[in-house]
């Protein structure tokens, strides 16, 4: 691995730590100040686990740990499974009033939530990276024929104008957002030859969708839209000189329609030293402009691959070929849409995955495949070509500026909608209602998964899109921790609420037995979304197509990375792989 991807991993995870650390320090901070206002007695406050060093002050023993996740807080008059609270050294303590332990209980989520909200004022100055530019009209550009939005008549080049009778203004991810969170049937006002046409539809699983969405069954869309790439090109640079200007909007590459950052960057990877016509809109002005692209210098060797120019379609595993790509090797071979291949260099292959490692494997030597059309077998030779990433020195970089508030209020909206969608889900399966919704407790993501997307957020993105990720941990660690379930702040909350009200605290041996039943309810939903955490560090079976987030969680999902030209290094253009 070069020394620099080893540098930003070690940076990544550093960050990672930090921060989740930092999170859960914030919460117990919470607890503490809030005990010591209400001159609650105090054990022990520790900034990480595993003591190291310790000193007694006012009573209260301060602690380090080695390791930096967090700290904690021992605060024994607030356990309510204690019927007489003792102190560590073995002394007997008058139990917390209600109202002390609802304000002590109440201080760590709402410490959350301050630590947040500093915290996405970084990301309000800085502005966080988005994945396509916000639009109040999408203008459908592929259906996939047997999906639920084609059979209620979908088709390409509908304008969609509103979704469920609302207009919107958003990104394209948000719109996605909206479907995949939704409950029930998704309505879809689109604009057809002058006319708006109503398309109701019911979403399914999707095991097409990009990247590691393939894995998670959910209700992502079965189609895709026209994005609008806004270009700024760099000084001096191949784009500048050719005579693009900064907010000229990319459509389409030789008439092609350019619906992502991927799809641009791959065009220009696979065009060579192909002089590509480039179709923009200028404030209302079509232009079309010629450009060759150079490849970018110095780049690492991982960052090459080969391709002989062939799609699969992803829902089938068999190597059958969808479509000869153009411009590339495989054109004027005797491969065509339809083909089964059987063998690469002799060696069988039973899915598209071992005929796109064979191809990175073996450089540009000549290769032979053995194609099956229909019940004949045959060989033929092609030759891979090498893909240089190339570039024509524009960033592609939008940003949004969400205010600290917005962000909060983007977390408690995606927590409700996924809240509300896993019980619909629930209640279906269970014949309860005829609603529908795609969300699962198993979108749900563990320490784990939270852990792997900041990572990829800090690594794969940039440093504000890892922030802004801390940000939203922050706030879901708030909503978690007060739900209304023993053992969590909110059971606390609610345990004191309840003594309040009957003037009397529940017995002591009720409050055991609903601890001990939670304690063990929240260690199996910890495995059972572990187990899906680990699931999604798998490799993916469908070669990804654009970066998305894999789970859904309290978190909203993660946005897509934004590519710059010079930067995005996958192999795959659209949601079909190709070698």
């Amino acid at each position: 691995m070069h020394i620099l991807n080893i540098l930003e991993s070690i940076g990544a995870l550093f960050f990672v730590v930090f921060f989740i650390g930092l999170c859960i320090f914030s919460h117990e901070l919470g607890h503490f100040l809030a005990a010591r206002w209400r001159k609650l007695h105090i054990d022990a406050f520790s900034i990480g686990f595993r003591k190291v060093w310790a000193k007694k002050i006012n009573g209260v023993e301060y602690r380090i740990g080695c390791i930096p996740l967090g700290g904690y807080v021992e605060l024994p008059q607030v356990d309510a499974t204690d019927e007489i609270p003792k102190s560590a050294d073995g002394t007997e303590l008058q139990r917390a009033k209600p109202l002390d332990r609802i304000i002590t209980a109440v201080a760590g989520p709402l410490f959350n939530v301050i630590f947040g909200l500093l915290l996405g004022c970084v990301v309000w100055i800085a502005g966080l990276p988005q994945e396509s530019p916000k639009m109040s009209v999408m203008e459908v550009t592929k259906v996939a024929e047997d999906s639920p939005e084609y059979r209620a008549g979908l088709r390409p080049g509908d304008r969609i104008v509103r979704l469920n009778g609302e207009k919107f203004h958003c990104t394209w991810l948000k719109f996605v957002e909206q479907i995949m969170f939704s409950v029930g049937d998704i309505t879809l006002d689109v604009e057809r030859n002058g006319k708006i046409i109503p398309i109701t539809y019911t979403p399914i699983d999707n095991p097409n969708a990009p990247g590691r969405l393939a894995k998670e069954k959910i209700g992502y869309p079965f189609f895709t839209v026209l994005t609008p790439i806004e270009l700024r090109p760099l000084p001096g640079s191949i784009a500048e000189r050719a005579g693009i200007r900064k907010g000229d909007i990319l459509y389409s590459i030789d008439g092609n329609p350019i619906s992502s950052f991927l799809e641009f960057q791959m065009t220009l990877n696979n065009a060579g030293d192909r002089t590509l016509h480039l179709q923009i809109d200028r404030h209302g002005k079509k232009l079309d402009i010629p450009i060759q692209a150079e490849p970018v210098p110095d780049l690492p060797p991982e960052f090459i691959t080969y391709r002989i120019g062939v799609s699969f379609q992803a829902s089938d595993q068999k190597p059958t070929v969808l479509e000869i790509l153009p411009y590339s090797p495989a054109v004027g071979t005797d491969l065509a849409p339809g083909d089964l291949i059987l063998a690469v260099n002799g060696e069988p292959v039973v899915n598209f995955s071992q005929v796109i490692q064979a191809v990175r494997q073996n450089g540009t030597k000549p290769m032979t495949f053995t194609v099956q059309r229909g019940d004949q077998q045959h060989d033929l030779t092609i030759a891979p070509e090498k893909i240089v990433p190339r570039t024509i020195g524009v960033e592609l970089m939008l940003l949004s500026h969400p205010t600290p508030f917005e962000q909060f209020e983007n977390i408690l909206i995606n927590s409700y909608k996924s809240l509300r969608g896993m019980l619909v889900n629930g209640a279906n399966a269970l014949g309860l209602t005829e609603e529908t919704s795609t969300l699962k407790p198993r979108h749900m993501s563990g320490p784990l998964g939270m852990g792997t997307i900041l990572y990829s957020s800090v690594k794969d993105v940039s440093l504000v899109t890892g922030i802004y990720f801390v940000v939203m941990i922050s706030f879901a660690l708030a909503i978690f921790n007060l739900l209304p379930l023993p053992v969590l702040d909110g059971g606390h909350i609610a345990f004191a609420v309840i003594e309040l009200i009957c003037r009397r605290p529940l017995p002591t041996v009720v409050i055991k037995a609903l601890s001990a039943l939670f304690i063990g309810l929240l260690v199996l939903l910890m495995l059972y979304v572990t187990y899906f955490d680990i699931l999604r560090l798998l490799p993916v079976k469908t070669a990804p197509a654009e970066n998305a987030a894999a789970s859904v969680s309290a978190a909203p999902l993660s946005p897509e990375s934004p590519a710059e030209p010079n930067q995005e290094t996958s192999e795959h253009a659209d949601k079909t792989p190709h070698p």
